[in-house]
């Protein structure tokens, strides 16, 4: 007779709307779905609303990545007429991003990534005590002094937007706030902060020094070999005894909208946009970006559609349909976005180094999330100096509020790439379809039969323990979902008994 055994394992930590099934055999993954559980129909709300709304409803899409959903929409609008905000506007913009960004960061790897080590799976190997000293959840004391850090780089959104989650202070033209000097010496201050902290716990080098000295994969394990005690060399001393440099590959296909605008022109991004195609990097073509529903559940009036086109009607007895997420792809390429991909469009020269050596395992992709702050707190420090040497300019160019035709926002959040595409009659939204990074990593398979990034990268995977499967956990948490799992998986040697595991990310 069969059963279903239901167990929970430590790895609850955010909120659940993803299944990941997997059917196993001889203890290793030979299929794996990607399954989006919770229907929310966020572009079917705002088809014929007011085109002002977007920025209202979208930033409520999610609480964690607010910012970034506010900054794709507002760039549809501003996209729609040509509108350009002016230069102080688009840095106190970027700074709001970049603190979310990083504070995302921060917490991601410190209280998602790291806590795995504490798991009571490696309770027999030698580094489980330090791991449990450093990371154990709300204990661990460099995981209490990161989520601090990560509290204080935040508080620039609420100086900068006046609130956060879910602030809406950029509107087309600018922003609506105007924070006093006082403000802005106090944020700038909250950058020095974080900055401080990620130097001597994280780097156990100054973000400068770090930029120009460690370019390569030998000056930078030689780095971590002079610096034991930082949470850089604990992890990579853990990955290297988790075998996280050989799991976790899902290809060699990447794809960044590129992020933090020049502020004199914000068509421009100084972290560049592209995508790299088999390892040959090409110029973004937002062309070649469609969407296929053959096996999400929804009406499959077209199987591959167009953004702009794209139709989100519920239908969940669609053939072949798994999940509410569709699936991406970029001129039918499976692709993956988030730090990596960022840095390798980027041409980063440390992380072009390292996945020559290592591709995209887990620890190469969890690591350019925790180097990304270095990055990112660089160009925040180079902001807020322009924006307070530049404090009597302007942050708004009245425009007229009278939107039509086609618009598009391209946004890096914190795991990936995010657009907006809108389309406008008469001041009102006529379609909207967004596409997430988690939509991008996450997806199901294509009418082709290929399956998305984070299911491929579970093919071939051992799995020691049904119990307490911490290989997936390690897997998928290096593409940061913005979601949580419940595993189920099935033994294929005594397919009596089915296990269903909660490992939420």
């Amino acid at each position: 007779m069969s059963k279903t055994v239901e167990l929970e394992i430590p790895l609850n930590r955010v909120e659940g709307d993803l299944d990941i099934r997997v059917s196993i055999k001889d203890g290793v993954i030979v299929d794996a779905k990607s399954i989006g559980t919770l229907y929310r129909g966020f572009e079917n709300i705002l088809r014929g609303r007011d085109a002002l709304d977007s920025l209202v409803i979208t930033p409520r899409i999610c609480g964690i990545c607010s910012i970034t959903h506010l900054s794709a929409a507002v760039e549809a609008l501003e996209s729609s007429q040509n509108i350009t905000p002016p230069p102080q506007a688009v840095r106190l913009r970027n700074l709001s991003l970049i603190s979310e960004t990083v504070q995302s960061d921060i917490r991601q790897f410190f209280l998602m990534y790291m806590a795995d080590f504490a798991n009571k799976a490696y309770e027999n190997e030698s580094f489980y005590e330090e791991a449990m000293k450093h990371y154990e959840p709300f204990k661990g004391k460099s995981s209490k002094r990161a989520l601090q850090q990560s509290t204080n780089i935040l508080k620039l959104v609420a100086i900068i937007g006046g609130q956060w989650p879910h602030t809406s202070h950029m509107v087309p033209g600018g922003i609506s706030t105007i924070p006093t000097m006082l403000e802005l010496n106090v944020a700038a201050s909250h950058i020095d902060t974080t900055i401080l902290w990620y130097e001597e716990h994280v780097l156990g080098m100054d973000i400068d020094t770090f930029a120009t000295s460690i370019t390569s994969e030998a000056s930078f394990f030689k780095h971590i070999e002079s610096n034991a005690d930082t949470d850089l060399a604990r992890f990579t001393n853990y990955a290297k005894k988790c075998n996280l440099f050989e799991i976790g590959k899902s290809g060699n296909n990447f794809l960044s909208y590129g992020t933090v605008n020049d502020p004199v022109n914000p068509k421009k991004r100084l972290i560049k946009e592209g995508a790299i195609i088999d390892g040959a990097l090409e110029s973004l073509s937002l062309e070649s970006i469609t969407e296929d529903i053959s096996h999400a559940w929804f009406k499959q009036i077209q199987i591959v559609q167009k953004p702009f086109e794209g139709v989100t009607e519920p239908d969940m007895k669609s053939k072949g349909g798994y999940t509410w997420g569709k699936a991406p792809r970029y001129g039918k390429n499976v692709m993956q976005t988030g730090p990596l991909a960022q840095a390798l469009v980027n041409e980063d020269a440390l992380m072009v180094s390292l996945h020559a050596k290592y591709e995209d395992c887990a620890y190469v992709r969890e690591l350019a999330r925790i180097l990304r702050p270095a990055i990112h707190l660089r160009y925040a420090r180079e902001q807020m100096r322009e924006v307070l040497q530049n404090f009597t300019d302007s942050t708004y160019d009245k425009v007229a509020h009278s939107f039509s035709g086609l618009g598009v926002g391209l946004v890096e959040a914190a795991r990936g790439s995010l657009g907006h595409w809108v389309k406008f009659e008469d001041g009102k939204i006529s379609n909207y379809q967004i596409i997430t990074p988690t939509a991008w990593n996450g997806s199901p398979k294509d009418e082709n039969g290929k399956h998305g990034a984070w299911e491929k990268s579970l093919l071939g995977l051992q799995v020691k323990d049904v119990d307490n499967p911490i290989e997936m956990g390690h897997v998928i948490r290096s593409f940061d979902p913005c979601l949580v799992c419940t595993v189920h998986t099935i033994d294929l040697k005594n397919t009596t008994e089915k296990y269903k595991f909660r490992i939420g990310l």
